[in-house]
């Protein structure tokens, strides 16, 4: 796990300042490559001022596989002339490696970076097929003429770049641009997504105009001569249904399920340094945990946000999971409305772009509790709710869907057990304003605010089954925005995050299955408590109510933090929404027409347009 940086072309790119400004993605060392195309020689240093067409390598190491410094990079094969930065694991490395020792290759090192880079040396760029894991790397073929780029199946670890003309660049992180050169501008075009319906990394576009991230599971070629270069866009995966397993019952579905879960949790506990995982006491971390703490030998640790006293906290949860097991070693944290005011600045640092609400702050305050405890490898429960009808709104699609196909009895039982559980909170003013309409023309909005564009729609409208959702989800509405925090928020501290769920095997499988295996006599997730029956307490798995990550920031902004939001709203000038009328409303919380929810999306994103273009205010 690391950060890369690269540039092609011509000009002065503050080459070593670019890789400087993510250290705290690589904290156990830095390494550069510098290619001049046309002597056609190499040089281990950061590239200088380009008068010449050049290609230059930058990299931050965080050490994970092989500590040792011969698996540093950039990394090289002198014959045939391959040269890579990475970030990421590619999990199955070891099976890898053992096919390619068969074919007649041999190794200097133990880690996946010279396992990654010989696999494109004899399988081309067909080799993002063969791996399991997470990526984003570029490799200089000088044989080849090209530098090819790639990022993984769902988009967890980072890539953006910058092009024209005369140059293309390249990072994990955008701050890295604006130390190199581009010019910071905003982009028009994402800003009314976010702030009508707290959209982000929907697109490939970002907040910053001409700066664009490589969509999951695609891969960028870059072909140069002595003095310019081309580059292309493709895609090299996608999530497609698959029909080997419709003959599957749910009890053998869920079985398979369950194998195909512990297998990813299996792959994903390599590593040379302490591990632990990030849990919630929700239904997906808490699985995680039991299947893992049932595979290790020896100490597992787990890293829970609390609230103790507060409706948000899950702690008893939390402590349920960890009780089941002796191996578990339980730690804990808590985001208090002190921290959220001291650091909301610093977070909204790292994460370069705006984010929807103050929970992202609780899941900073779980990386921050792993630094301090030295567990550098995090596995975490992310994309559970997405493949498996987790959220409210799969609900609605579910009935959406059963209706649609004429299945009215299903439907009505359905939505019988629905209304019967009131844990669940789906018939609320909130949740049914946020998972199902949108905020068009939203009078929170200044004129300018509203003559922008959306990008993309959401709402019942936007997919008619749950299947349907689900690909939506994956590849535009939760994936990528949940991705993107748990990077930066893990990368932050220097801390690896892996998620078991995202295995595209398990990903393709719960997207193949059918929706009622999903979604059953009011319980969602019904194929993971099947399978987990015996694994997970009772008290976990029967779980009907749904938090979240979330945090108590409606009872602090109606209680210790009114006066620090009324101060702020007060005073706010941002040109894309209606400070007055925001104001107003926030005087009048918690009898406002608009929720914590909007209050914390103005206030995040006010902070980050002062943070950017305060000079524009």
């Amino acid at each position: 796990m690391c950060g890369i940086f690269g540039f092609i072309g011509y000009g002065k790119p503050n080459f070593k300042e670019a890789v400087d400004v993510i250290e705290h993605r690589g904290p156990n060392g830095d390494g550069f490559l510098s290619y001049d195309v046309e002597s056609q020689t190499l040089a281990q240093t950061p590239l200088e001022r380009n008068e010449r067409f050049k290609i230059g390598f930058g990299f931050r190491r965080l050490s994970i596989i092989d500590l040792s410094h011969s698996a540093d990079q950039p990394f090289s094969l002198s014959e045939p002339n391959l040269h890579i930065i990475f970030n990421g694991e590619i999990y199955n490395y070891k099976e890898l490696r053992e096919e390619l020792e068969s074919l007649g290759y041999s190794f200097r090192t133990h880690s996946d970076t010279e396992v990654l880079l010989t696999s494109y040396q004899e399988w081309g760029e067909e080799c993002v097929h063969r791996f399991n894991g997470m990526w984003a790397f570029a490799i200089l073929d000088i044989g080849s003429r090209q530098v090819f780029c790639a990022r993984d199946r769902f988009g967890i670890k980072p890539f953006y770049y910058y092009a024209n003309q005369e140059q293309l660049i390249f990072g994990s992180e955008i701050k890295q641009f604006f130390t190199s050169g581009v010019a910071k501008e905003i982009n028009n075009n994402v800003i009314k997504d976010f702030l009508e319906n707290s959209l982000v990394d929907h697109t490939e576009e970002t907040f910053f105009k001409n700066i664009f991230q490589l969509p999951a599971g695609h891969k960028l070629m870059v072909r140069f001569d002595e003095y310019q270069f081309s580059y292309e866009i493709e895609r090299f995966w996608k999530l497609e249904k698959s029909d080997a397993d419709d003959h599957l019952n749910f009890v053998q579905a869920s079985k398979k399920f369950k194998d195909l879960l512990e297998d990813s949790i299996k792959l994903r506990r390599r590593s040379d340094v302490p591990l632990g995982s990030c849990l919630s006491g929700g239904l997906d971390s808490s699985s995680i945990v039991c299947l893992a703490a049932n595979q290790v030998e020896g100490e597992f640790n787990t890293l829970t946000s609390m609230y103790e006293g507060s409706k948000f906290d899950e702690s008893n949860y939390a402590k349920m999971v960890n009780q089941s097991n002796v191996r578990i070693k339980a730690n804990f944290c808590g985001l208090t409305e002190n921290i959220l005011v001291e650091e909301i600045d610093q977070l909204i640092w790292f994460q370069d772009e705006p984010f929807g609400s103050f929970s992202i702050m609780a899941q900073w305050e779980v990386m921050k509790l792993a630094k301090k405890i030295d567990v550098t490898v995090l596995l975490d429960g992310q994309g559970g709710d997405e493949l498996l009808g987790g959220y409210r709104k799969y609900y609605a699609f579910y009935l959406k869907e059963l209706i649609r196909s004429g299945k009215y009895v299903k439907a009505l039982t359905e939505m019988y057990y629905l209304l019967k559980n009131r844990d669940f909170n789906f018939i609320s003013k909130e949740g049914f304003k946020r998972y199902l309409l949108s905020n068009s023309n939203a009078s929170f909005l200044s004129e300018r605010g509203k003559s922008l564009k959306n990008m993309k729609k959401i709402g019942l409208s936007s997919a008619n089954s749950v299947r349907e959702k689900s690909l939506e989800d994956i590849e535009f509405l939760s994936f990528p925005a949940l991705l993107r925090y748990e990077d930066r928020n893990s990368m932050a501290h220097s801390i690896e995050s892996r998620v078991p769920f995202m295995d595209y095997r398990v990903v393709q499988f719960a997207y193949s299955t059918s929706s009622a295996f999903k979604i059953r006599k009011g319980f969602t997730k019904a194929m993971l408590r099947e399978a987990l029956k015996g694994v997970l307490p009772e008290g976990i798995r029967t779980r009907i109510s749904k938090l979240g990550f979330a945090t108590p920031q409606s009872d602090w902004m109606e209680s210790v933090l009114n006066r620090h939001f009324k101060e702020y709203f007060a005073k706010m000038n941002n040109p894309y929404l209606d400070n007055k009328y925001i104001a107003e409303e926030f005087d009048s919380y918690p009898k406002s027409d608009l929720h914590s929810w909007d209050f914390s999306r103005f206030y995040i994103f006010d902070k980050w347009y002062k943070a950017h273009f305060s000079k524009d205010l």
